[in-house]
């Protein structure tokens, strides 16, 4: 009698779910009146568009959902790209829209040269394309580093500043990805227009590829004054030869608590900030900003004049010119920031 009880119990359960499942699948998933708009990222998985379905009240039973669609083959075939749904709409119509595939509109983002991870981050989240957490997490991926050979702790240095047209629902890894392809198209470009430089870098002080993307994101972080870009880049080398610190200020404010901040004599002599290059000797860590062609350029091949081998202080000259005045001794250093900045 027992078995004979848990039988029947079984039964009415397989039962109502049975029908449970049908009305699922025989009603709208929105009823007249409703409009709902989902956005299907290149690269989401199956479990991403579930929850996104749901999240926006198209999918009301997402394990019957998941059941039907998998049945039908729906996650092999749907496609990325922004969806505006108005009811009434059925399943087999939600099926069909999601294979047809969204509107794919085209966002445009400039990236300013100079830009850290975080101000990219920043600007991405502002224009709707990605969320912030989500680009930082992509930008700083073991796996996506160790995919493209990029040494450090992310790709801050690896992502080229230019104007792209990134399509909405676009994952942060596939724009990390795109962003990274235009700084490898470029830093290839740079290196074979000048030849040699390279070796010449790695014989005279052992510095790779990766350190002059430091060298060049400090460059960058410190003029946008062209002219005077190789000629910066020479007085840090003159420095790193003679052992002195770089004691560059944007080095005091890298970092996602401190990127915005002005760099201040507390954060320089700041004894556990690890990229303060008044307190490390040589180049920090890794690079602060995300260097333009022309930095990358001065890096590889800074000014070689017996004059520019001489200098080892700049200071800004706040006429409005945004050039620099170069000296060679401290003292006369001094005199310089007595003469521009007080």
């Amino acid at each position: 009698m027992l078995c004979a009880g848990l039988f029947c119990l079984c039964s009415l359960i397989v039962g109502a779910i049975y029908l449970d499942y049908n009305r699922f699948v025989s009603g709208d998933v929105l009823h007249d009146g409703q409009e709902e708009t989902v956005v299907i990222a290149y690269g989401a998985s199956w479990d991403d568009i579930l929850f996104e379905l749901r999240d926006k009240r198209i999918v009301s039973r997402r394990y019957y959902f998941d059941f039907w669609a998998r049945d039908a083959g729906l996650p092999r075939a749907i496609k990325a790209g922004t969806y505006h749904f108005k009811g009434p709409l059925t399943l087999v119509e939600l099926d069909q829209k999601l294979r047809q595939g969204g509107e794919v509109d085209d966002v445009r983002v400039t990236i300013p040269e100079g830009f850290t991870i975080f101000h990219i981050a920043d600007r991405l989240e502002m224009l709707g394309v990605v969320s912030k957490r989500d680009f930082l997490d992509a930008a700083r991926s073991k796996e996506l580093l160790k995919k493209h050979d990029v040494q450090g702790e992310s790709f801050e240095g690896y992502l080229f500043p230019d104007t792209y047209a990134i399509k909405k629902g676009s994952s942060a890894e596939a724009i990390v990805e795109r962003f990274h392809a235009r700084w490898d198209e470029v830093i290839q470009e740079v290196i074979e227009s000048n030849p040699g430089m390279l070796e010449e870098h790695q014989d005279a002080r052992e510095m790779d590829l990766h350190d002059l993307v430091i060298l060049a994101s400090l460059v960058e972080r410190e003029t946008n004054h062209n002219p005077e870009r190789a000629l910066i880049s020479r007085v840090f080398l003159n420095r790193i030869d003679k052992g002195m610190k770089l004691q560059t200020d944007p080095t005091c404010v890298y970092g996602e608590e401190t990127y915005m901040e002005v760099p201040s004599p507390k954060r320089c002599r700041d004894r556990l900030n690890r990229y303060s290059t008044y307190v490390i000797k040589g180049l920090p860590p890794g690079p602060i900003s995300n260097p333009g062609r022309r930095s990358l350029e001065a890096a590889l091949n800074p000014d070689k004049s017996a004059e520019a081998r001489k200098y080892l202080f700049f200071v800004a000259r706040r006429d409005g010119s945004g050039s620099h005045y170069f000296t060679s001794t401290y003292k006369e250093h001094v005199k310089a920031i007595d003469k521009f900045l007080r």
